[in-house]
């Protein structure tokens, strides 16, 4: 008995010395992001395929996007960007890993069908005749016998159409420092992706032990990733009224019991070019060190809220149109997106407190930078300082180009540490003025697809 004894507690002892030093386990292993600077860890990527090319189901129809072009090119520069993370030491998950796992897993379990049933409700009875050949690229549109379809009257409909935007893995769901959330896209195109990220994370095994701390679809509320952007682990930083709703800023702020500041983005109800440019939060703003951000000049600040620079050439150009348009040197049938621009504009950036466990809404009659310089960040602006340029000289070749081709779109491998495209040379240029360690590749043809590095990127762990 007393040998018995000696050997449990000698047992602990060697359990308890082994156990020093080494990091608690939690919850927050799997899922965790306690701010969007933290050291990036591990991240969902996707690389375009063959979905590119059959984009052009779309371009004819009255799709906003649907005229998008797109290159080849876009799965090299992706790789490229890839080698650069790993070469940071980011453990990279594959969509089509991850998703062929799960479907191993959800056969093996007997669940398969009723998980396509759920995925896709109208198409299912035919696709369960070919369940056998259901893999990974299957369930993103990229196998042949899943779209080249016809139906019984000889209609071409595809069974899968392509989940042509899922590479931009950060839309689907998004981490916090209490777990993930699973978002949910005003976008029908976009739907599909969210089922197949359900699916994911119901199954695969490298996801097993992930929180999901908030669902959009359950909750019955319409918000994208790219809008949420964690400033630390108390707080959400989230862009509202385009692609997410103010009352998924609400909920999230309940549920989650964290601080949300919503920052109005154009009205989705009265879409525009203006909500293309300015389509999610990350578009335009994005942390980059302690106390450093990076966006954009003057759509921010409650100083141009009445005399804005950049509407001001906006509105000299449009002038401009309806000259030509009157002498018919222009179509005249061409959207009047200046004049939503001009009118939309100045209600961007304008912040709303979501209280933690409340959800209370508190108008702070402020812009977001002018927050953040109250807590002390210093703004790096996109394009640079104008310096002596003329001011439309700067806003034209270097401000809102730079924006249009993802500059503010960066992502971050740790504080003061980011991933950028190279092509924005005025930017990089500030950033690295400014003390930022920039990482950047070639990403011409992934930014003519509207998306940049921190759109290409879902970061499942980040840590201190």
């Amino acid at each position: 008995m007393k040998t018995s004894l000696r050997y449990f507690i000698y047992s602990v002892l060697i359990f308890l010395i082994a156990c020093v030093g080494q990091e608690p386990v939690t919850e927050k292993t799997e899922a965790y992001v306690p701010a969007d600077i933290a050291p990036l860890k591990k991240v969902i990527m996707l690389s375009p395929g063959n979905d590119f090319s059959r984009r052009s189901y779309e371009h004819y129809s009255d799709y906003i996007f649907g005229g998008i072009t797109y290159d080849t090119g876009s799965t090299e520069q992706h790789k490229g960007m890839v080698a650069i993370l790993e070469e940071n030491g980011v453990e990279v998950l594959n969509v089509l890993d991850l998703l062929e796992n799960a479907i191993a897993n959800a056969r093996k379990a007997g669940k398969l069908e009723e998980a396509l049933q759920k995925i896709f409700p109208s198409s299912f009875p035919m696709i369960k005749e070919k369940i056998d050949h259901i893999d990974a690229r299957a369930l993103l549109g990229r196998q042949d016998i899943f779209y080249y379809h016809y139906d019984q009257e000889g209609r071409f409909l595809p069974l899968i159409k392509p989940t042509i935007w899922f590479f931009y893995t950060r839309d689907f769901a998004a981490t916090t420092s209490k777990g993930l959330i699973l978002t949910n896209s005003k976008q029908r195109q976009r739907w599909l992706e969210h089922s197949i990220g359900r699916f994911m994370f119901n199954f695969a095994e490298q996801l097993k032990d992930c929180t999901i701390a908030f669902d959009a679809e359950r909750e019955g509320v319409r918000c994208e990733g790219g809008d949420i952007i964690v400033k630390d682990e108390n707080t959400i930083i989230m862009g509202i009224n385009n692609m997410s709703e103010a009352e998924a800023a609400r909920k999230i702020a309940q549920k989650l019991d964290m601080d949300v500041l919503g920052v109005s983005m154009p009205p989705y109800e009265d879409f525009s070019g203006t909500n293309i440019e300015i389509m999610h939060l990350d578009t335009v703003f994005n942390l980059v060190n302690e106390k450093k951000a990076l966006t954009v000049p003057y759509l921010f600040e409650k100083e141009y809220a009445k005399d804005n620079p950049i509407v001001r050439i906006l509105e000299s150009i449009n002038e401009g149109l309806k000259h030509e348009r009157k002498k018919g040197e222009s179509d005249p049938d061409l959207p009047d997106w200046y004049s939503k621009a001009i009118k939309y504009i100045p209600d961007v950036g304008w912040l709303t407190h979501y209280k933690a466990g409340t959800g209370e809404a508190i108008d702070l009659k402020m812009k977001l930078v002018d927050y953040l310089r109250g807590l002390g960040y210093e703004i790096i602006w996109v394009g640079g300082d104008k310096g002596d340029l003329r001011e439309e000289k700067y806003l034209l070749e270097r401000v809102l180009y730079e924006l249009s081709m993802q500059a503010a779109n960066v992502v971050q491998l740790a504080p003061g540490k980011i991933l950028s495209y190279a092509h924005n040379i005025y930017t990089i240029q500030a950033l690295r003025n400014n003390g930022i360690e920039v990482f950047a590749f070639e990403g011409k043809y992934l930014a003519d697809n509207l998306g940049g590095p921190h759109c290409l990127t879902m970061p499942l762990l980040r840590r201190y």
